[in-house]
C-alpha cells in the first residue's frame, strides 16, 4: 500500500510539475506574409526544436492567406508579431505605430515574373498582373509602381493564386513572385521569360523583416528579446540542418512543394541572409538610411528622416527607462490613445498652424509619449478658453503645457514644472527700465490672457488692480503698441517671441517680476494613474534635451536697471562722439546739397520705374488673357520642365489646375515615342504641325495636333508647345473609314458575283455533259479525266478569286512595300467583274513603275472608289465607256492620273465631291463618303495630295471629256 501511495504521489508531481511548466509558458503568435516554406524556416525550426520552448514561449506560426491584413491583425494585437517585405518608402506612415525588430532577408526576393516581350516597368501598364493586395500597398513592388508613376488603373488586377501555372499556361501577363520559390517552378516548365527587379532600379527593399508593436517595445522588452534569440537560433539551426528542416516542413506543415523545390528555395535563401557576411537577424540601418536618402532625391520621399523612428535596437536598454508598477502597466495595455489640448496661439511655447502643432511643446510631447508607451493625439481648439471648456467636459485628457491655480485644480492635476521662466512686462520703447513691476498692477492698465494663469495669479496677489483680459497674446501686444495698455504681462519667452517676429522696433521688455511661471501637464482629476505616467515621465526628461529645446526658441536680453558705475566712463565717451559728430555735421552740410539734387534726379527716375512696372503688369495681364483666349492648350517648357500653362492646358490634360501643371516634366503629358519626336524637333527648330499622342493626368491616351516653337522669354531659352485634342475627330474618322470598308465590302460582293458567274456557269456545264456522256455510253475514262482537270482548273481560279479579296479585307495596318503598278492591277482584277458587266475598259498610257513603302490595302481602296466612281459616272452614258491610267514618278513624288470619258463632274458640286455624305445619288444607292475616304487615305494616312479637274483630250482621234483625278504621293 505505501510503495501504491508513492508511485501516486510521483505521478501526481509529475502531472503538476508539467501543468505548472505548461502554465509558465507565454502564448505569442506570428503572422506570415506567404505559405508555409523554407522562407520561414528559422522560426519552424525554433518551434521545432524546442528553441521558444526553452524561452518560456509558446508560439503560434500563422500561415498566410487572401483577405488577412498583416499590419492592422499586428496594430489589433491578433498577431503578437508579423513579417513581410517592405520599402522604406512605408517608413513614415509606419513608425508611429509598428517598430521593426529584426531583418533576415539582406535583400527582397520579392520581383516581377513576366512574359517575355514586357521587359521593362513601363511595359507593364495594360497588362494582367497575379500579385497579392497585401504586395500591391506594402512592398518593394509597391515602390516600383510609385516610382515610375503607374496606378492601379494602369493594369488588369488579379488576385494572387500562388500558383504558378497561372503564368505558364498564359493565363496571366506578370505574376509577383520571389527568386527563391516559384523560379523553380517555371524554370522546370521551359516557358520562356523575364524578371522586373526592383533593386535594377535603385528600390532596395529587404526581406522577411520582423515587426512589433511600438506599446510592445516599451511595455515588455525582455519577451521580444527572448522571442529573438530563439529565433535567431532557428535560422542557424535550419542554414546548417537544410535537408532535416525540408522534411519537417514537408511533413508537417505543408506539402505544396515538393521536397527538391524547397531544397532549391533553401539553397536560394542561404544566398539572401547571407550569414557569413551580417550577424544573423541585425538590421543594417546605414543601408535603409542610404534608401531614403535616394528616395529623397528621387521626389518619392517629401524629406528625410531618420531610421531610429522605426527600428527597435535591441541592444539598448528599454527605451522608457521608467519602472512602471503592474496596474500602471495593465492600464498602459489597454489604453489606445491619450487626447490632448493646446493653446492654439501662445509661441513659443506651442501653436496651431493648419492643424499642425508646433513650437516648444511640440517637441515635448513625443518624448513624454516615448516614455509613457501611449500616443498622444491634438483635438484642436479655435482659442485657450475653449480648450479650458474642453478640458472641463473631458473632451481632452491633458493640457500639454499650464500652471496649477485654485480655479484649475477643480478639474486637473499639475505634473512637477518641466518648463520655467520668469514673469516680464513688455512696454513700448520710450519707457524707462521698471525695477518694481508689481508696483504697476494697481496703477497702470495691464494687459494678461483671459484664462491665463499670470491674471489669476496677478489678480488674487493685487485686488485692487486694473488688468484688463485680451483674447491673446497678438491682441495683447497690439493693445500696447497703440497705447491702449501701459504693458503686457507673460512669461519671458512668449514676450521675447513676439517683440523678435513683430514689434522689434516698438516695444521692449521693461522689467521682470519676482517670481517664475512654472508649467506642467495638465491632467484631467479623475484619472489618477494617468497622472503617476506623465509625473514619472517629466522627472525623467534629460535636461539636455530641455536645454537644446530651449535654446532653439529663445534668444533675447532684458533690459537692466541703470549702471552707475559706468557712468564717467560712458560721460567721456560720448564727449569725444559729440567733438566727432560736431565735425562730421559741417561736412554733412556740405554735401548735402549734392545729395538733395541727387535725390531729386531719383524720384524721377522712381517716377518712370513704377510707369515701366506698371506697363510690364499690363502687358503680362495682356499675355495671360491672350493665351487663355485660344482654343488650343498652350505650354511654355525650360529645359523640359514646364513653367507656365493656360487654363486650357490643364482642362483637356484633367488638371485641376494649371498650378498643377506647372514643375512637371514633359515626359509627364507624352509617351516616349512622342517624346522622342518632340526632342528631335527641338533640336532641328522644327515648327510645323504634327500628329502624336498625349497622357492626361488619369492615364487616358489622347490623340493630338502639336506644334512647338523655340523662343527666348526673359533670357530664358523655352519652347512654346501648342496642342489641339483631336480624340472626337479620330474616332469618326474610323468610323467613317468602317463605314467605307462596309461599303466597299458591298461592292466587292457584286465583283465576286460578277466574277463567278462565268466559271460557275463552265463548270455547271461540263458537268452536265460528262452527266449526258454517261447516260449514252459514249463517255470514255481519257474524256472524263480532261473534263474533270477543267473543273479542278476553274475551281483553282475561283480559289485565287477568293484569296486576292480577302487579302483586301485584311485589318492589319502595317506599311509594306509594293509596286504601284502591280498593285493597280490587283486594283483592277478585284472590280473586273463589274467593269465587264458595264463594259468599261481600261487604258493604260503612259507608265513608269514606282516602288513606295506604305499602306497596300488602303491605297487599293482609294483606287476601287475612284473605279466605282467612274462607273457610277458612266450609267447615263450608252457608248464607248473608258478610264485611262497615266503614271510616272518626277523627283520625290509619284503622280498617278485616272480619267474617264463619262463628261466631267458639274462645275458647281467638283468642289464639294471630297466632303464627308456629300452625294449625287439617291439616299438608298450611296452614302457619299467614299471620296472622302479617298482624300483621308491619300492626304492624312499616306502624306499625299488628291485633286480633280475636268479635263478634255483626244483619243484615236476622237475628243473626249471627263473627270481626272490626280495623285501626288512621296516616295
Amino acid at each position: 500500500m505505501n510503495i501504491f501511495r508513492y508511485f501516486l504521489l510521483i505521478i501526481s508531481f509529475t502531472i503538476f510539475s508539467y501543468a505548472s511548466q505548461t502554465e509558465e509558458l507565454k502564448e505569442v503568435s506570428i503572422q506570415l506574409n506567404w505559405k508555409y516554406q523554407f522562407e520561414f524556416a528559422g522560426f519552424i525550426a525554433a518551434k521545432e526544436k524546442g528553441f521558444y520552448e526553452d524561452a518560456g514561449l509558446s508560439v503560434e506560426i500563422k500561415e498566410f492567406n487572401h483577405g488577412i491584413n498583416i499590419v492592422e491583425d499586428l496594430k489589433s494585437g491578433k498577431s503578437t508579431f508579423s513579417i513581410y517585405d517592405f520599402s522604406v518608402l512605408n517608413f513614415e506612415e509606419l513608425k508611429d505605430s509598428l517598430k521593426l525588430i529584426a531583418n533576415y532577408f539582406k535583400r527582397s526576393a520579392l520581383v516581377f515574373v513576366t512574359k517575355q516581350d514586357i521587359v521593362t516597368p513601363f511595359d507593364l501598364k495594360d497588362k494582367t498582373i497575379m500579385i497579392e493586395h497585401e504586395q500591391l500597398n506594402l512592398s518593394t513592388l509597391n515602390a516600383l509602381f510609385r516610382k515610375f508613376s503607374i496606378s492601379e488603373n494602369d493594369f488588369k488586377f488579379r488576385q494572387h493564386s500562388f500558383n504558378p501555372d497561372d503564368f505558364i499556361s498564359g493565363k496571366v501577363d506578370v505574376m509577383s513572385a520571389y527568386l527563391s520559390n516559384e523560379i523553380y517552378e517555371i524554370k522546370k516548365s521551359n516557358v520562356p521569360f523575364n524578371i522586373i527587379d526592383p533593386q535594377s532600379y535603385g528600390i532596395y527593399g529587404s526581406g522577411v523583416n520582423l515587426f512589433t508593436t511600438k506599446k510592445l517595445t516599451q511595455n515588455d522588452p525582455e519577451l521580444i528579446k527572448k522571442f529573438l534569440e530563439a529565433t535567431n537560433k532557428g535560422w542557424l539551426y535550419s542554414l546548417e540542418h537544410k535537408k532535416e528542416i525540408v522534411d519537417i516542413i514537408y511533413d508537417k506543415y505543408s506539402k505544396v512543394k515538393t521536397k527538391d523545390a524547397l531544397l532549391f528555395e533553401a539553397n536560394q535563401i542561404e544566398k539572401l541572409i547571407m550569414p557569413k557576411i551580417y550577424e544573423v537577424g541585425k538590421i543594417d540601418k546605414q543601408l535603409f538610411q542610404k534608401n531614403i536618402n535616394e528616395f529623397v532625391n528621387d521626389g518619392l520621399i517629401q524629406k528625410k528622416f531618420d531610421v531610429d523612428d522605426i527600428i527597435y535596437d535591441t541592444s539598448a536598454k528599454n527605451v522608457t527607462e521608467l519602472n512602471f508598477t503592474k496596474e500602471q502597466q495593465e492600464y498602459i495595455s489597454k489604453k489606445d490613445k491619450i487626447t490632448m489640448c493646446i493653446d492654439p496661439d501662445w509661441m513659443p511655447y506651442e501653436k496651431l498652424i493648419d492643424g499642425k502643432h508646433v513650437g516648444m511643446t511640440s517637441e515635448y510631447i513625443p518624448i513624454l509619449s516615448k516614455k509613457i508607451g501611449i500616443p498622444i493625439e491634438l483635438v484642436p481648439t479655435k482659442t485657450w478658453s475653449e480648450s479650458v471648456e474642453f478640458a472641463k467636459s473631458r473632451e481632452c485628457d491633458i493640457f500639454s503645457l499650464a500652471s496649477a491655480t485654485p480655479s484649475r485644480l477643480t478639474y486637473m492635476n499639475f505634473t512637477s514644472p518641466y518648463v520655467s521662466f520668469p514673469l516680464v512686462i513688455a512696454t513700448r520703447n520710450d519707457e524707462l527700465f521698471i525695477s518694481d513691476p508689481d508696483s504697476l498692477v494697481s496703477e497702470k492698465k495691464l494687459g494678461v490672457v483671459k484664462g491665463y494663469a499670470t491674471g489669476e495669479i496677478l489678480k488674487r496677489l493685487h485686488p485692487d488692480n486694473k488688468i484688463v483680459d485680451v483674447v491673446n497674446v497678438t491682441e495683447g501686444m497690439q493693445k500696447v503698441a497703440k497705447g491702449e495698455l501701459f504693458g503686457f504681462v507673460d512669461a519671458l519667452p512668449t514676450i521675447a517671441y513676439t517683440l523678435q517676429h513683430n514689434y522689434i522696433w516698438e516695444l521692449k521688455i521693461s522689467g521682470k517680476f519676482n517670481y517664475y511661471f512654472e508649467l506642467g501637464i495638465g491632467v484631467r482629476n479623475d484619472d489618477i494613474i494617468l497622472f503617476e505616467l506623465f509625473q514619472k515621465a517629466v522627472q525623467a526628461i534629460d535636461e539636455k534635451d530641455k536645454q537644446r529645446i530651449t535654446n532653439s526658441y529663445i534668444s533675447v536680453n532684458v533690459e537692466s536697471g541703470f549702471d552707475y558705475t559706468l557712468f564717467y566712463q560712458i560721460g567721456i565717451v560720448l564727449l569725444i562722439v559729440s567733438l566727432f559728430l560736431f565735425y562730421r555735421h559741417f561736412q554733412l552740410t556740405r554735401h548735402n546739397r549734392v545729395l538733395k539734387k541727387q535725390q531729386n534726379q531719383l524720384n524721377k527716375s522712381n517716377e518712370e520705374l513704377i510707369k515701366t512696372k506698371k506697363r510690364l503688369e499690363a502687358s503680362i495681364k495682356d499675355f495671360e488673357i491672350l493665351i487663355n483666349s485660344v482654343t488650343e492648350a498652350i505650354f511654355i517648357f525650360e529645359d523640359n520642365i514646364c513653367i507656365d500653362a493656360n487654363d486650357v492646358a490643364h482642362k483637356m490634360y484633367g488638371y485641376d489646375s494649371k498650378d498643377e501643371i506647372i514643375g512637371k516634366n514633359i515626359k509627364v503629358f507624352v509617351p516616349k515615342e512622342t517624346y522622342k519626336e518632340i526632342k528631335k524637333r527641338k533640336t532641328n527648330n522644327d515648327s510645323t504641325i504634327f500628329e502624336s499622342k498625349g497622357i492626361k493626368k488619369d492615364g487616358t491616351i489622347i490623340d493630338v495636333l502639336s506644334k512647338g516653337t523655340n523662343a527666348i522669354i526673359n533670357s530664358k531659352k523655352v519652347r512654346i508647345s501648342a496642342v489641339v485634342d483631336i480624340s472626337e475627330t479620330k474616332q469618326k474618322e474610323q468610323l467613317l473609314f468602317q463605314q467605307s470598308k462596309m461599303a466597299s465590302m458591298g461592292q466587292m460582293l457584286e465583283n465576286i458575283a460578277h466574277q463567278w458567274r462565268q466559271p460557275l456557269s463552265l463548270i455547271s456545264s461540263i458537268s452536265t455533259a460528262i452527266e449526258l456522256k454517261k447516260d449514252l455510253d459514249i463517255s470514255t475514262a481519257e474524256d472524263e479525266k480532261k473534263e474533270l482537270k477543267k473543273i479542278n482548273s476553274t475551281a483553282q481560279h475561283l480559289s485565287e478569286t477568293i484569296e486576292d479579296f480577302r487579302n483586301f479585307f485584311k485589318s492589319d495596318k502595317k506599311k509594306v512595300e509594293f509596286s504601284i503598278l502591280k498593285t493597280i492591277d490587283r486594283s483592277i482584277e478585284l472590280v473586273e467583274g463589274v467593269l465587264k458587266n458595264n463594259s468599261i475598259t481600261v487604258i493604260f498610257e503612259d507608265v513608269d513603275d514606282t516602288v513606295i513603302k506604305s499602306y497596300e490595302n488602303e491605297f487599293m481602296q482609294a483606287l476601287i472608289n475612284i473605279f466605282y466612281n467612274a462607273k457610277d459616272a458612266f450609267e447615263k452614258l450608252e457608248n464607248e465607256k473608258y478610264i485611262f491610267i497615266n503614271l510616272k514618278k518626277e523627283n520625290d513624288l509619284f503622280i498617278l492620273k485616272i480619267k474617264d470619258n463619262a463628261k466631267g463632274i458639274d462645275e458647281s458640286i467638283i468642289k464639294n465631291i471630297f466632303e464627308p455624305y456629300f452625294t449625287t445619288k439617291h439616299q438608298a444607292q450611296g452614302t457619299g463618303i467614299g471620296l472622302y475616304m479617298t482624300q483621308m487615305i491619300v492626304e492624312k494616312h499616306m502624306r499625299g495630295k488628291i485633286e480633280v479637274e475636268n479635263v478634255n483630250y483626244t483619243y484615236r482621234n476622237k475628243k473626249y471629256s471627263g473627270a481626272q483625278f490626280t495623285f501626288k504621293i512621296p516616295v
